[in-house]
């Protein structure tokens, strides 16, 4: 009977005695021993085919003896690690099922190449640019965990490693670089199981509390680019938590069995769909494809759900400043409602509805994948700055909008915007149907029921009383206080211009101008509404570079329009919803310029943005420098 052993060369090689080599004259395999040149050999191959990117094993055997080792001799194949120290099997203290381990005959070594996948380089240097940090931790030796790190970007210049820094370089003198002045000038490092190992021990009977306890895998981690070889399943674990101890977000990517600890530890655990049932149960992600590329389009995806959702919320919150605003004007100055509720559910459960949707197939701006990953502790998906640019920046101006529209279209039928503030709240007479309003008698203005009738506040909410002429009504208001109306009688302009359908009773002077004020309000949100799905739809972006692509908003712009002309000119519903059929040149015409004023303060504000994001070369990180970007980048 034979033992056959297979595995690192560098745990077969030491327990080698013989090896055997074929005579270049007669092809006779025979065997020797494994002197130093024959070592020597072995392992300038291992390390040639390591530097190559191939995976070696050795195998060697060792020939049993009959008569020590019968054919129903029990082998321990499970617990040989105990005994391995016993190397001869005339030992005294030789357990059941021993066999030799040592004096083995080297019979040769195999490389294997097993190419990384298409594209994974393309990946990993996507996520370099990302922000990503590839950690690379493997079984394989590390010459060719070196080789293949190189060979995917992880390792970008061979040159600057760790072990070819202290092998290569040395001072002016001759003399050789310490470990620390390697290590300090090194871009890479690429550390062996046994050295992790060797430190973690010597770092174990330290406190917890003591701070140097873990610093030396910190250290390491911190490094630009890192490879761990010949790793043990409690290595990876040790690497995780060194990473979560710096404030990383770690994703750990495994098949095997012994993968299933450290993907259990991992924030992001992630198995291979081809791989063991314990990884795939341990993980929170499953790869069915089995390629690496999906991790970085999984990042890609990640980052362009989490914008998409920013720009819908920043989209959704802007509108609420012009809705919320008319109603602290209405309870602080007493100015007739410019925004009823009714026409608020319109905005929010009508025209907005889809825009804030269309978010949702934006697509990703062309620096999604160059940005440093963002704080989960820090940068919430509902930040400060994000509160700051809906409310105070957009929404303020979006309210302004809405209330030019309010007085200018008041104007128009008659109300100047002096004579608004308190007139919700104060008392009048109520004329009879036969009074012409006289501006000249300063007492009852026309009024013949002025201090006959007890006086009281006009219903202006409904339609009940759309036919009383205010400025009979509220007799103390002057004559100047009153606009001339642009559209009179004489004036050769559409009926609806002039009268209102729903009460057929004349605009001007009437409640009916606040109907035909609040629909115009409605318009002009809507008007700024469009400007706002257009900003939001990039971040840092100007809207030329992302173009208008995403079919979902443009189809949004036109319902939103087409909704708000049906919700004003479709007659039927007039009545029910308080909206008119406003006048041709109120209709978006007065909050055009606010449109303006909007994408231009916004595409100003993104070119101090881009100018103020410098990528540091040192850190890897975006820099944020000035104000603007410092305090608007939402």
């Amino acid at each position: 009977m034979t033992v056959f052993l297979k595995g690192a060369p560098e745990k077969v090689l030491k327990r080698c005695s013989h090896i055997l080599i074929s005579d270049e004259k007669s092809g006779e395999i025979k065997s020797q021993a494994f002197d130093q040149n024959a070592s020597f050999e072995a392992e300038a191959a291992n390390s040639r085919f390591g530097l190559m990117g191939e995976r070696v094993l050795a195998f060697a055997r060792f020939d049993l003896d009959p008569r020590d080792f019968a054919k129903n001799y029990q082998f321990d194949t499970k617990e040989w690690a105990k005994w391995d120290g016993i190397v001869t099997a005339d030992s005294q203290s030789k357990p059941a099922g021993w066999f030799p381990m040592y004096d083995l005959t080297l019979v040769g070594l195999i490389s294997l190449n097993d190419p990384p996948r298409p594209k994974v380089d393309v990946s990993v240097q996507k996520c370099k640019d990302a922000g990503v940090k590839v950690i690379m931790v493997t079984g394989d030796q590390p010459p060719t965990a070196a080789a293949i790190a190189h060979k995917v970007n992880i390792i970008s210049d061979p040159n600057m490693e760790l072990q070819t820094i202290l092998d290569n370089e040395t001072h002016a003198d001759g003399t050789p670089l310490t470990y620390d002045e390697a290590f300090a000038k090194c871009n890479a490092i690429v550390i062996h199981g046994d050295f992790l190992a060797k430190i973690n021990n010597a770092e174990d009977a330290l406190d917890d509390d003591e701070i140097e306890k873990g610093r030396t895998v910190m250290d390491w981690i911190r490094k630009p680019e890192v490879v761990f070889a010949r790793t043990t399943p409690s290595q990876k674990l040790l690497i995780v938590d060194a990473c979560q101890r710096l404030g990383h977000v770690v994703a750990v990517t495994g098949d095997g069995v012994n993968d299933s600890p450290a993907i259990k530890q991992a924030d992001i655990g992630i198995a291979m769909g081809s791989g063991s049932e314990v990884a795939q149960n341990a993980a929170d992600m499953l790869l069915l494809d089995d390629n690496f590329s999906s991790i970085v389009k999984g990042v890609e995806e990640g980052r362009l759900i989490f914008d998409n959702l920013k720009k819908s919320i920043a989209y959704t919150l802007s509108s609420n400043i012009p809705e919320i605003s008319p109603f602290l004007f209405f309870m602080i100055f007493q100015i007739p409602q410019p925004l009823s509720t009714v026409l608020i559910l319109c905005i929010d459960l009508g025209t907005d509805m889809y825009p804030a949707i269309s978010f949702a197939y934006e697509n990703p701006e062309l620096d999604i994948m160059e940005r440093y990953p963002r704080n989960s502790k820090r940068d919430h998906l509902v930040n400060a700055k994000l509160i700051s640019f809906a409310y105070l920046q957009i929404g303020i101006v979006q309210a302004a909008a809405g209330f030019f529209t309010y007085f200018y279209i008041m104007h128009d039928y008659g109300y100047t915007p002096g004579v608004l503030f308190g007139l919700a709240s104060e008392k009048g007479w109520m004329p009879a149907d036969t009074d012409v309003y006289v501006g000249d008698v300063e007492t009852s203005r026309g009024n013949s029921q002025f201090n006959i009738v007890e006086s009281k506040a006009l219903d202006m909410l409904g339609p009940r009383q759309s036919a009383v002429d205010v400025r009979l009504f509220f007799v103390e208001r002057k004559q100047e206080e009153w606009a001339e109306c642009r559209w009179g009688d004489d004036s050769d302009v559409p009926d609806f211009w002039k009268y209102s359908h729903v009460s057929q009773n004349q605009i001007c002077y009437t409640i009916e101008a606040l109907y035909y004020a609040q629909c115009g309000y409605l318009v002009s949100i809507v008007c700024v509404q469009w400007s706002d799905l257009l900003i939001c739809k990039t971040r840092n972006l100007s809207i030329s570079q992302q173009g208008m692509w995403n079919r979902n908003a443009n189809h949004a712009l036109l319902s939103e329009t087409l909704l708000c002309l049906f919700l004003c000119y479709f007659k039927w519903i007039n009545a029910g919803l308080g909206t008119r059929m406003i006048a041709f040149p109120h209709f978006a015409i007065p909050s055009v310029s606010f449109f303006m004023i909007i994408i231009f303060y916004d595409e100003t504000r993104k070119v101090f943005l881009r100018k103020g994001m410098e990528f540091s070369r040192s850190t890897g990180r975006i820099k944020m420098k000035g104000w603007v970007v410092r305090n608007t980048y939402y």
